[in-house]
């Protein structure tokens, strides 16, 4: 091979990949983007539930905020028993909270030495 015909061909596979490199970015891209959110419903929806549901299962409540235990984590009430909080400082965003107020509350199921508990990733404030 001389130099001028491996010369056309390095030309032809830079070609050949800055084009694969285009069709990749655009088949691809958007697909990535186009949901967002969890990907099912979560299935534990009662304080009662996460004492038998698995471990790292999402959650959904809705109720109230009947104490605060210790820094960060609270006993949550609704119409089927309490269940023990972890939210953190940066989800509060400033607003007042009471034992009053209505609360969704999303997480996972997390365990400790003190049992069971929902590490809140989403607190919304339903009235």
């Amino acid at each position: 091979m001389n130099l001028s015909n491996a010369s056309r061909t390095i030309h032809r596979l830079g070609k050949l990949s800055l084009a694969a490199a285009c069709v990749a970015v655009l088949l691809g891209g958007p697909a990535t983007a186009q949901f967002s959110g969890s990907k099912r419903t979560p299935d534990v929806t009662r304080a009662e539930q996460v004492r038998t549901a698995r471990h790292g299962e999402r959650v959904s409540l809705k109720g109230s905020l009947t104490k605060e235990v210790r820094m960060a984590q609270y006993l949550f009430k609704d119409k089927t028993g309490e269940v023990r909080v972890r939210i953190q400082r940066e989800l509060w965003r400033g607003r007042e909270i009471t034992a009053k107020t209505l609360l969704r509350l999303r997480g996972k199921i997390q365990s400790d030495v003190r049992g069971r508990f929902v590490n809140v990733d989403d607190v919304q404030v339903l009235n």
